[in-house]
C-alpha cells in the first residue's frame, strides 16, 4: 500500500499533490470547526386560542446553542407594567446533548387588554443573548401570536338583556322539623330535670318517701361548721338511718340492718364509723369526729342508693 501511494506520488506534479494535501486539511478543519461551533437556532410554542382579560399565555421555547453557552438573564425583558401584554415570570433548565447544548425556556405572557370583539394581538419579540466566556451569540425570535376573546357578548339587544325570572323556593317540610325540635326540646328538658332532681336542686312529691335525701337536703342547709351543726347532722343521718331499718338503729343492732340491705355494704365502715362517733358524742359527751363535709358526703351517698 505505501509502495502504491509512493509510485503515484512520484507520478504526478509536485504542486497537485501539495494541492490535494491542503484541500483535504482544510475540509478537515471545517469539519472540526463545525462540531465545535453550531449554529444556534430556536422553536417557539404557545398555545393560540382561549385567552381573555387578565388570561396567562405561556410561551414555550427551546433553544439550541453550542456546548458551554449560557443564557444571559439581562436579555429576558423585564416584567413591565401598565402595558398590554407583561411578562410575569421567565424560567429555564438546560441540558447538554452530544455537542450542543438545549435549553428550555418557559415565560409567561399576561394579557391586559381586550376589545368588543374577536382580535388577534401578538406577544413580544425577544432578543435572547448567550455568553460563553468571552464569546457571545445571539437567537433573534419573532413575536407568537394569540387570540383574545372579549369579555361582552357578541350580541347585546332587548333579548339578551332581560333579567330572568326567580328560582322558586325549593319547599320546606316544616311539619317534620317542628315536630323533631320539639322531640329534642322535651328530651332536653328532661334531662335537665333530672340532673337537678339528681344534684338536688329539685324536690318531687316521691322523695318524702326517701328518708336519706330528706337529711341530706337538710344539712346542706346547714352553713357553719361548729360542734352544734355537727350534732345536728348526726341526728338527721341516725334518724333517716331508722326510717330506712323501721327500728332504732345502734352500734349494736347495725350488723342487722347490713344483711338486711346489700346495697349498703359499700358504706359499712363509714356506717360502723358513724354509730360509735353517736355513742361516744351522745353518751360519753365527747367531741363529734366526723366534720361537716364528712356528715353530707355521707348522707349523699346513702341517698344515692334510694335513686339506684
Amino acid at each position: 500500500m505505501k509502495l502504491g501511494l509512493y509510485a503515484t506520488h512520484r507520478q504526478m506534479p509536485h504542486w497537485i499533490f501539495h494541492l490535494i494535501a491542503s484541500l483535504i486539511g482544510l475540509a478537515g478543519m471545517q469539519v472540526a470547526y463545525a462540531a465545535t461551533n453550531l449554529q444556534p437556532r430556536a422553536e417557539s410554542y404557545t398555545r393560540e386560542a382561549d385567552y381573555t382579560l387578565g388570561s396567562i399565555a405561556r410561551q414555550h421555547i427551546t433553544l439550541h446553542v453550542p456546548a458551554g453557552f449560557e443564557l444571559d438573564p439581562d436579555s429576558l425583558p423585564l416584567p413591565a407594567q401598565n402595558e398590554a401584554i407583561e411578562l410575569r415570570t421567565a424560567h429555564w433548565t438546560t441540558r447538554d446533548d452530544k455537542s450542543e447544548r438545549v435549553i428550555q425556556l418557559e415565560i409567561d405572557w399576561q394579557i391586559f387588554v381586550a376589545g368588543d370583539t374577536v382580535k388577534t394581538l401578538p406577544l413580544k419579540p425577544l432578543h435572547l443573548q448567550f455568553k460563553r466566556d468571552q464569546q457571545r451569540l445571539a437567537i433573534d425570535l419573532p413575536a407568537d401570536k394569540v387570540i383574545v376573546s372579549s369579555l361582552l357578548p357578541a350580541r347585546i339587544d332587548a333579548e339578551h338583556v332581560k333579567l330572568y325570572p326567580d328560582a322558586p323556593l325549593p319547599a320546606w317540610p316544616r311539619a317534620a322539623q317542628l315536630w323533631a325540635l320539639a322531640g329534642w326540646g322535651s328530651l332536653l328538658m328532661l334531662g335537665i330535670g333530672y340532673v337537678a332532681w339528681y344534684l338536688g336542686w329539685l324536690q318531687f312529691p316521691q322523695e318524702k318517701r326517701m328518708p336519706f335525701r330528706q337529711a341530706w337536703r337538710a344539712i346542706r342547709r346547714l352553713k357553719s361548721d361548729q360542734q352544734a351543726t355537727r350534732m345536728q347532722a348526726m341526728r338527721l343521718i341516725s334518724r333517716a338511718v331508722d326510717l330506712c331499718a323501721g327500728y332504732a338503729v345502734t352500734t349494736e343492732n347495725l350488723p342487722r340492718l347490713l344483711a338486711s340491705h346489700a346495697a349498703m355494704a359499700p358504706y359499712r365502715d363509714n356506717l360502723q364509723h358513724f354509730y360509735q362517733d353517736v355513742q361516744q358524742t351522745f353518751f360519753a359527751g365527747k367531741p363529734v369526729s366526723f366534720s361537716l363535709n364528712a356528715l353530707q358526703q355521707l348522707a349523699k351517698n346513702l341517698s344515692h342508693l334510694e335513686i339506684s
